[in-house]
Protein backbone atom coordinates (compact mmCIF):
# COMPACT_ATOMS: atom_id res chain seq x y z
CA UNK A 1 0.00 0.00 0.00
CA UNK A 2 1.06 3.63 -0.27
CA UNK A 3 1.26 6.24 2.43
CA UNK A 4 -0.24 9.64 1.60
CA UNK A 5 2.38 11.46 -0.41
CA UNK A 6 3.23 8.37 -2.46
CA UNK A 7 5.84 6.68 -0.20
CA UNK A 8 5.83 2.90 -0.38
CA UNK A 9 5.57 0.86 2.78
CA UNK A 10 4.97 -2.76 3.69
CA UNK A 11 1.41 -3.51 4.78
CA UNK A 12 2.30 -3.93 8.47
CA UNK A 13 -1.09 -3.01 9.91
CA UNK A 14 -4.51 -4.50 9.49
CA UNK A 15 -6.78 -3.38 6.67
CA UNK A 16 -7.90 -0.61 8.98
CA UNK A 17 -4.91 1.40 7.79
CA UNK A 18 -6.55 1.57 4.38
CA UNK A 19 -9.55 3.13 6.09
CA UNK A 20 -7.38 5.60 7.95
CA UNK A 21 -5.75 6.76 4.74
CA UNK A 22 -9.00 6.79 2.81
CA UNK A 23 -10.83 8.85 5.41
CA UNK A 24 -8.36 11.69 5.66
CA UNK A 25 -5.99 10.58 8.39
CA UNK A 26 -8.40 10.13 11.33
CA UNK A 27 -6.75 8.05 14.05
CA UNK A 28 -8.67 4.85 14.74
CA UNK A 29 -5.90 2.69 16.14
CA UNK A 30 -3.74 2.19 19.21
CA UNK A 31 -0.90 -0.06 20.28
CA UNK A 32 -3.24 -3.05 20.59
CA UNK A 33 -3.93 -3.19 16.86
CA UNK A 34 -2.94 -6.27 14.94
CA UNK A 35 0.45 -6.16 13.25
CA UNK A 36 0.55 -7.95 9.94
CA UNK A 37 3.97 -8.74 8.56
CA UNK A 38 4.03 -9.68 4.85
CA UNK A 39 5.28 -13.21 4.28
CA UNK A 40 8.69 -13.54 2.66
CA UNK A 41 8.62 -14.99 -0.85
CA UNK A 42 9.86 -18.56 -1.20
CA UNK A 43 11.93 -19.71 -4.17
CA UNK A 44 10.43 -22.28 -6.54
CA UNK A 45 11.24 -23.85 -9.90
CA UNK A 46 10.14 -21.46 -12.65
CA UNK A 47 8.06 -23.40 -15.15
CA UNK A 48 7.17 -20.48 -17.41
CA UNK A 49 8.82 -17.24 -18.46
CA UNK A 50 7.17 -13.86 -18.00
CA UNK A 51 8.70 -11.92 -20.89
CA UNK A 52 8.62 -8.13 -21.13
CA UNK A 53 7.55 -6.88 -24.55
CA UNK A 54 7.55 -3.12 -23.98
CA UNK A 55 7.04 -0.44 -21.35
CA UNK A 56 5.67 3.10 -21.63
CA UNK A 57 5.69 5.89 -19.05
CA UNK A 58 2.16 7.27 -18.66
CA UNK A 59 2.96 9.95 -16.10
CA UNK A 60 3.09 10.21 -12.33
CA UNK A 61 1.78 7.52 -10.02
CA UNK A 62 -1.23 8.19 -7.80
CA UNK A 63 -0.81 10.15 -4.57
CA UNK A 64 -3.86 8.27 -3.26
CA UNK A 65 -3.16 4.52 -3.01
CA UNK A 66 -6.87 3.67 -3.41
CA UNK A 67 -6.83 4.92 -7.01
CA UNK A 68 -6.21 1.87 -9.21
CA UNK A 69 -6.34 2.78 -12.89
CA UNK A 70 -6.87 -0.10 -15.32
CA UNK A 71 -6.16 0.08 -19.08
CA UNK A 72 -8.77 -0.68 -21.74
CA UNK A 73 -8.08 -2.84 -24.77
CA UNK A 74 -9.76 -2.42 -28.18
CA UNK A 75 -8.73 -3.45 -31.70
CA UNK A 76 -4.94 -3.45 -31.42
CA UNK A 77 -4.78 -0.41 -29.16
CA UNK A 78 -4.57 -0.14 -25.41
CA UNK A 79 -5.82 3.02 -23.74
CA UNK A 80 -4.36 3.94 -20.38
CA UNK A 81 -4.36 6.83 -17.93
CA UNK A 82 -2.05 8.20 -15.27
CA UNK A 83 -3.39 9.74 -12.08
CA UNK A 84 -1.59 13.02 -12.80
CA UNK A 85 -3.85 13.61 -15.81
CA UNK A 86 -2.46 11.93 -18.93
CA UNK A 87 -4.46 9.60 -21.18
CA UNK A 88 -2.57 7.67 -23.87
CA UNK A 89 -3.39 5.40 -26.80
CA UNK A 90 -0.65 2.81 -27.37
CA UNK A 91 -0.12 0.24 -30.12
CA UNK A 92 -0.33 -3.19 -28.46
CA UNK A 93 2.35 -4.79 -30.68
CA UNK A 94 5.05 -2.14 -30.65
CA UNK A 95 4.35 0.01 -27.59
CA UNK A 96 4.35 3.10 -29.82
CA UNK A 97 2.32 6.00 -28.42
CA UNK A 98 -0.37 6.91 -30.97
CA UNK A 99 -1.68 9.94 -29.11
CA UNK A 100 -1.45 11.56 -25.68
CA UNK A 101 -3.95 13.90 -24.07
CA UNK A 102 -3.55 15.88 -20.86
CA UNK A 103 -6.96 16.13 -19.22
CA UNK A 104 -6.22 19.48 -17.63
CA UNK A 105 -5.80 21.01 -21.11
CA UNK A 106 -9.47 20.27 -21.81
CA UNK A 107 -10.59 22.66 -19.05
CA UNK A 108 -10.63 26.45 -19.36
CA UNK A 109 -8.19 28.08 -16.95
CA UNK A 110 -11.00 29.46 -14.81
CA UNK A 111 -12.46 25.97 -14.25
CA UNK A 112 -9.31 24.15 -13.22
CA UNK A 113 -9.31 25.30 -9.62
CA UNK A 114 -8.17 23.16 -6.74
CA UNK A 115 -9.10 19.85 -8.41
CA UNK A 116 -6.01 20.02 -10.61
CA UNK A 117 -3.62 21.54 -8.08
CA UNK A 118 -0.21 20.01 -7.41
CA UNK A 119 -0.40 16.96 -5.17
CA UNK A 120 -4.00 16.12 -6.12
CA UNK A 121 -4.68 13.23 -8.50
CA UNK A 122 -6.41 14.56 -11.61
CA UNK A 123 -7.80 11.22 -12.84
CA UNK A 124 -9.49 9.02 -10.25
CA UNK A 125 -11.28 6.37 -12.33
CA UNK A 126 -10.79 4.60 -15.61
CA UNK A 127 -10.40 3.76 -18.23
CA UNK A 128 -13.63 2.77 -19.92
CA UNK A 129 -13.51 2.00 -23.65
CA UNK A 130 -16.17 1.30 -26.26
CA UNK A 131 -18.21 2.78 -29.09
CA UNK A 132 -15.30 4.96 -30.25
CA UNK A 133 -14.81 6.56 -26.82
CA UNK A 134 -12.24 6.51 -24.01
CA UNK A 135 -13.80 7.58 -20.71
CA UNK A 136 -12.26 8.55 -17.35
CA UNK A 137 -13.47 10.03 -14.08
CA UNK A 138 -11.72 13.14 -12.76
CA UNK A 139 -11.08 14.78 -9.40
CA UNK A 140 -13.20 17.65 -10.68
CA UNK A 141 -16.25 15.39 -10.26
CA UNK A 142 -16.77 14.77 -13.94
CA UNK A 143 -16.80 12.03 -16.54
CA UNK A 144 -14.60 13.00 -19.48
CA UNK A 145 -15.06 11.23 -22.83
CA UNK A 146 -12.34 11.34 -25.47
CA UNK A 147 -12.47 10.20 -29.07
CA UNK A 148 -10.52 6.96 -29.55
CA UNK A 149 -9.19 8.10 -32.92
CA UNK A 150 -7.16 11.10 -31.74
CA UNK A 151 -7.80 11.80 -28.04
CA UNK A 152 -9.83 14.92 -28.72
CA UNK A 153 -12.63 15.86 -26.34
CA UNK A 154 -16.01 14.31 -27.16
CA UNK A 155 -17.85 15.64 -24.08
CA UNK A 156 -17.68 16.29 -20.34
CA UNK A 157 -20.47 15.55 -17.88
CA UNK A 158 -20.90 16.31 -14.19
CA UNK A 159 -21.14 13.51 -11.63
CA UNK A 160 -22.30 13.78 -8.02
CA UNK A 161 -18.95 12.65 -6.60
CA UNK A 162 -15.66 10.97 -7.50
CA UNK A 163 -15.71 8.03 -9.90
CA UNK A 164 -13.09 5.49 -8.75
CA UNK A 165 -13.97 2.56 -11.04
CA UNK A 166 -13.80 2.45 -14.84
CA UNK A 167 -16.99 3.78 -16.45
CA UNK A 168 -18.73 1.15 -18.58
CA UNK A 169 -19.92 1.74 -22.17
CA UNK A 170 -22.74 -0.33 -23.67
CA UNK A 171 -25.84 0.07 -25.86
CA UNK A 172 -25.30 3.77 -26.56
CA UNK A 173 -24.81 4.68 -22.91
CA UNK A 174 -21.94 5.41 -20.54
CA UNK A 175 -22.51 4.18 -16.99
CA UNK A 176 -20.54 5.71 -14.12
CA UNK A 177 -20.72 4.87 -10.42
CA UNK A 178 -19.62 7.49 -7.90
CA UNK A 179 -18.44 6.90 -4.34
CA UNK A 180 -21.57 8.51 -2.84
CA UNK A 181 -23.74 5.54 -3.82
CA UNK A 182 -25.06 6.81 -7.14
CA UNK A 183 -25.04 5.43 -10.69
CA UNK A 184 -25.62 7.69 -13.67
CA UNK A 185 -26.22 6.86 -17.33
CA UNK A 186 -25.09 9.29 -20.03
CA UNK A 187 -25.79 9.39 -23.75
CA UNK A 188 -22.68 8.07 -25.52
CA UNK A 189 -22.83 10.76 -28.24
CA UNK A 190 -23.72 13.89 -26.30
CA UNK A 191 -22.93 13.20 -22.63
CA UNK A 192 -26.50 14.11 -21.66
CA UNK A 193 -27.48 12.46 -18.41
CA UNK A 194 -30.31 10.00 -19.06
CA UNK A 195 -31.04 8.80 -15.52
CA UNK A 196 -29.55 8.48 -12.06
CA UNK A 197 -29.99 5.79 -9.41
CA UNK A 198 -29.21 6.49 -5.76
CA UNK A 199 -28.91 4.36 -2.63
CA UNK A 200 -27.94 5.16 0.94
CA UNK A 201 -24.48 4.21 2.17
CA UNK A 202 -22.98 4.13 5.68
CA UNK A 203 -21.15 7.12 7.10
CA UNK A 204 -17.92 5.09 7.27
CA UNK A 205 -16.89 3.04 4.22
CA UNK A 206 -13.85 1.68 2.48
CA UNK A 207 -12.62 4.05 -0.20
CA UNK A 208 -13.32 2.24 -3.41
CA UNK A 209 -15.97 0.99 -5.82
CA UNK A 210 -16.52 -2.36 -7.47
CA UNK A 211 -16.53 -2.50 -11.26
CA UNK A 212 -20.06 -2.63 -12.61
CA UNK A 213 -21.18 -5.64 -14.66
CA UNK A 214 -22.90 -4.55 -17.88
CA UNK A 215 -24.50 -7.03 -20.29
CA UNK A 216 -27.52 -7.20 -22.59
CA UNK A 217 -30.20 -4.97 -21.05
CA UNK A 218 -28.98 -4.69 -17.48
CA UNK A 219 -26.27 -3.13 -15.34
CA UNK A 220 -25.30 -4.62 -11.97
CA UNK A 221 -23.59 -2.53 -9.31
CA UNK A 222 -22.42 -3.13 -5.74
CA UNK A 223 -22.38 -0.68 -2.87
CA UNK A 224 -20.81 0.07 0.50
CA UNK A 225 -24.02 -0.96 2.26
CA UNK A 226 -23.34 -4.61 1.36
CA UNK A 227 -25.95 -4.79 -1.42
CA UNK A 228 -25.92 -5.50 -5.14
CA UNK A 229 -28.55 -4.07 -7.48
CA UNK A 230 -29.58 -4.97 -11.02
CA UNK A 231 -30.83 -1.98 -13.01
CA UNK A 232 -32.55 -1.67 -16.36
CA UNK A 233 -30.15 0.10 -18.74
CA UNK A 234 -32.81 2.17 -20.47
CA UNK A 235 -34.40 3.80 -17.41
CA UNK A 236 -32.39 2.82 -14.35
CA UNK A 237 -35.29 0.90 -12.81
CA UNK A 238 -34.49 -1.77 -10.23
CA UNK A 239 -34.79 -5.37 -11.44
CA UNK A 240 -33.70 -6.85 -8.14
CA UNK A 241 -31.76 -5.88 -5.03
CA UNK A 242 -29.92 -8.46 -2.96
CA UNK A 243 -27.95 -8.25 0.29
CA UNK A 244 -24.47 -9.79 0.16
CA UNK A 245 -23.62 -9.14 3.81
CA UNK A 246 -25.27 -7.80 6.97
CA UNK A 247 -23.36 -5.31 9.12
CA UNK A 248 -22.52 -6.75 12.52
CA UNK A 249 -20.67 -5.50 15.58
CA UNK A 250 -20.87 -2.33 17.64
CA UNK A 251 -18.23 -0.07 16.13
CA UNK A 252 -18.37 1.49 12.67
CA UNK A 253 -15.22 -0.43 11.74
CA UNK A 254 -16.75 -3.75 12.72
CA UNK A 255 -19.86 -2.97 10.67
CA UNK A 256 -18.04 -2.36 7.38
CA UNK A 257 -19.45 -4.67 4.68
CA UNK A 258 -18.46 -2.86 1.49
CA UNK A 259 -18.66 -4.77 -1.79
CA UNK A 260 -15.64 -3.20 -3.50
CA UNK A 261 -14.05 -6.21 -5.22
CA UNK A 262 -14.48 -7.45 -8.77
CA UNK A 263 -17.81 -9.23 -9.39
CA UNK A 264 -18.28 -11.96 -11.99
CA UNK A 265 -21.08 -13.45 -14.07
CA UNK A 266 -20.56 -17.13 -14.91
CA UNK A 267 -23.19 -19.60 -16.09
CA UNK A 268 -26.12 -17.36 -15.22
CA UNK A 269 -24.82 -16.72 -11.69
CA UNK A 270 -23.49 -13.46 -10.32
CA UNK A 271 -20.62 -13.91 -7.85
CA UNK A 272 -20.00 -11.08 -5.39
CA UNK A 273 -17.95 -10.85 -2.21
CA UNK A 274 -17.93 -8.26 0.55
CA UNK A 275 -15.46 -7.14 3.16
CA UNK A 276 -16.16 -8.77 6.54
CA UNK A 277 -19.16 -10.57 5.09
CA UNK A 278 -19.92 -13.22 2.51
CA UNK A 279 -19.18 -14.64 -0.90
CA UNK A 280 -22.49 -15.27 -2.65
CA UNK A 281 -23.71 -16.83 -5.88
CA UNK A 282 -26.84 -15.00 -7.10
CA UNK A 283 -29.14 -16.58 -9.67
CA UNK A 284 -29.87 -13.93 -12.31
CA UNK A 285 -32.71 -15.95 -13.83
CA UNK A 286 -34.49 -16.32 -10.48
CA UNK A 287 -34.94 -12.64 -9.65
CA UNK A 288 -31.72 -12.42 -7.68
CA UNK A 289 -32.22 -15.45 -5.42
CA UNK A 290 -29.06 -16.50 -3.56
CA UNK A 291 -28.01 -19.96 -4.76
CA UNK A 292 -25.34 -20.32 -2.07
CA UNK A 293 -23.43 -18.21 0.43
CA UNK A 294 -20.31 -18.62 2.54
CA UNK A 295 -18.32 -16.41 4.89
CA UNK A 296 -15.51 -14.49 3.22
CA UNK A 297 -13.77 -11.12 3.32
CA UNK A 298 -12.24 -9.44 0.28
CA UNK A 299 -11.58 -5.99 -1.10
CA UNK A 300 -10.20 -7.05 -4.51
CA UNK A 301 -12.76 -9.65 -5.58
CA UNK A 302 -12.19 -12.51 -7.96
CA UNK A 303 -11.34 -13.96 -11.36
CA UNK A 304 -12.57 -17.12 -13.10
CA UNK A 305 -11.32 -20.04 -15.16
CA UNK A 306 -11.27 -23.87 -15.43
CA UNK A 307 -14.73 -23.98 -13.84
CA UNK A 308 -13.44 -22.22 -10.73
CA UNK A 309 -13.58 -18.78 -9.22
CA UNK A 310 -10.36 -17.43 -7.68
CA UNK A 311 -10.95 -15.16 -4.70
CA UNK A 312 -8.30 -12.79 -3.37
CA UNK A 313 -9.10 -12.69 0.34
CA UNK A 314 -8.53 -9.65 2.54
CA UNK A 315 -5.39 -11.17 4.10
CA UNK A 316 -4.02 -12.01 0.61
CA UNK A 317 -4.75 -15.71 0.75
CA UNK A 318 -5.84 -16.96 -2.66
CA UNK A 319 -8.73 -19.43 -2.75
CA UNK A 320 -10.01 -21.53 -5.68
CA UNK A 321 -13.66 -22.59 -5.44
CA UNK A 322 -15.55 -24.87 -7.83
CA UNK A 323 -18.54 -23.11 -9.38
CA UNK A 324 -20.54 -26.34 -9.70
CA UNK A 325 -20.48 -27.39 -6.06
CA UNK A 326 -19.06 -24.50 -3.98
CA UNK A 327 -16.19 -26.76 -2.86
CA UNK A 328 -12.65 -25.60 -2.15
CA UNK A 329 -10.29 -26.75 -4.91
CA UNK A 330 -7.11 -25.31 -3.43
CA UNK A 331 -5.86 -22.49 -1.24
CA UNK A 332 -2.49 -20.80 -0.84
CA UNK A 333 -1.17 -18.49 1.86
CA UNK A 334 2.20 -18.04 0.13
CA UNK A 335 1.37 -14.34 -0.43
CA UNK A 336 -0.09 -13.67 3.03
CA UNK A 337 -0.41 -9.93 3.81
CA UNK A 338 1.29 -8.90 0.56
CA UNK A 339 -1.70 -6.83 -0.64
CA UNK A 340 -2.42 -8.89 -3.74
CA UNK A 341 -4.32 -7.48 -6.69
CA UNK A 342 -7.52 -8.89 -8.18
CA UNK A 343 -6.82 -12.41 -9.54
CA UNK A 344 -6.98 -12.64 -13.33
CA UNK A 345 -6.57 -15.74 -15.48
CA UNK A 346 -3.88 -15.79 -18.17
CA UNK A 347 -4.00 -19.02 -20.14
CA UNK A 348 -3.71 -21.86 -17.62
CA UNK A 349 -2.57 -19.54 -14.83
CA UNK A 350 -3.83 -17.02 -12.31
CA UNK A 351 -1.96 -13.70 -12.26
CA UNK A 352 -1.75 -11.48 -9.17
CA UNK A 353 0.53 -8.58 -8.28
CA UNK A 354 1.72 -7.47 -4.85
CA UNK A 355 2.90 -4.43 -2.87
CA UNK A 356 6.58 -4.99 -3.75
CA UNK A 357 5.90 -4.97 -7.48
CA UNK A 358 6.09 -8.70 -8.17
CA UNK A 359 3.72 -10.38 -10.61
CA UNK A 360 3.00 -14.01 -9.71
CA UNK A 361 1.67 -16.80 -11.94
CA UNK A 362 -0.12 -19.66 -10.20
CA UNK A 363 -1.42 -22.84 -11.85
CA UNK A 364 -5.20 -22.89 -12.05
CA UNK A 365 -5.20 -26.67 -11.66
CA UNK A 366 -3.54 -27.01 -8.25
CA UNK A 367 -2.35 -23.63 -6.95
CA UNK A 368 1.39 -24.19 -7.42
CA UNK A 369 3.56 -21.21 -8.31
CA UNK A 370 4.97 -21.43 -11.83
CA UNK A 371 6.35 -17.95 -12.57
CA UNK A 372 7.35 -14.69 -10.94
CA UNK A 373 8.82 -11.39 -12.11
CA UNK A 374 9.50 -8.08 -10.40
CA UNK A 375 8.05 -5.24 -12.47
CA UNK A 376 8.25 -2.07 -10.39
CA UNK A 377 9.70 -1.27 -6.98
CA UNK A 378 6.80 1.10 -6.34
CA UNK A 379 4.45 -1.88 -6.28
CA UNK A 380 1.38 -3.11 -8.14
CA UNK A 381 -2.13 -2.15 -7.10
CA UNK A 382 -4.24 -2.51 -10.24
CA UNK A 383 -5.24 -5.85 -11.80
CA UNK A 384 -3.81 -6.96 -15.12
CA UNK A 385 -5.76 -6.81 -18.39
CA UNK A 386 -5.49 -10.06 -20.35
CA UNK A 387 -5.33 -10.74 -24.09
CA UNK A 388 -4.57 -14.42 -24.69
CA UNK A 389 -1.09 -15.19 -23.33
CA UNK A 390 -0.29 -11.49 -23.20
CA UNK A 391 -1.25 -9.19 -20.38
CA UNK A 392 -0.92 -5.51 -19.52
CA UNK A 393 -0.55 -3.76 -16.19
CA UNK A 394 -0.19 -0.20 -14.92
CA UNK A 395 2.35 -0.03 -12.09
CA UNK A 396 2.13 2.23 -9.05
CA UNK A 397 4.83 4.48 -10.54
CA UNK A 398 2.71 5.15 -13.62
CA UNK A 399 4.17 2.78 -16.21
CA UNK A 400 2.14 0.71 -18.66
CA UNK A 401 3.83 -2.64 -19.26
CA UNK A 402 3.11 -5.37 -21.79
CA UNK A 403 4.13 -8.91 -20.79
CA UNK A 404 3.81 -12.36 -22.30
CA UNK A 405 3.71 -15.84 -20.82
CA UNK A 406 6.09 -18.24 -22.61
Amino acid sequence: MMMSGGRQMAPLLSLGLVLLLALGGCSWFDDKDEVRVPVQLVDFKQEVEIASRWSVSLGGGAEDSTIKLVPGLVAGRIYAAAADGNVLAVDTDTGKVIWKQEIIDLYPEAERGIAFADGIDAITGGVGVGQSLVVVGTAAGEVVALNQADGSLAWRAKTTSEVLAPPQIFNGRVFAQSVDGKIAAFDVKTGERLWIYSTSIPSLTLRGTSNMVVDKDFVIAAFANGRVVMLDQARGLVGFEQRVAVAQGQSDLERLVDVDGQMLVQGGLLYAVSYQGNLVAIDLAANGRIRWSREASSIVGMGAGFGNIYVGLEDSRLLAIGTENNRDIWETDALLYRDITTPKTVGSYVAVGDFEGFIHLIAQADGRFVGRKKLDGAGLGAPVVVDGNRFYVITNSGRLMALEVR
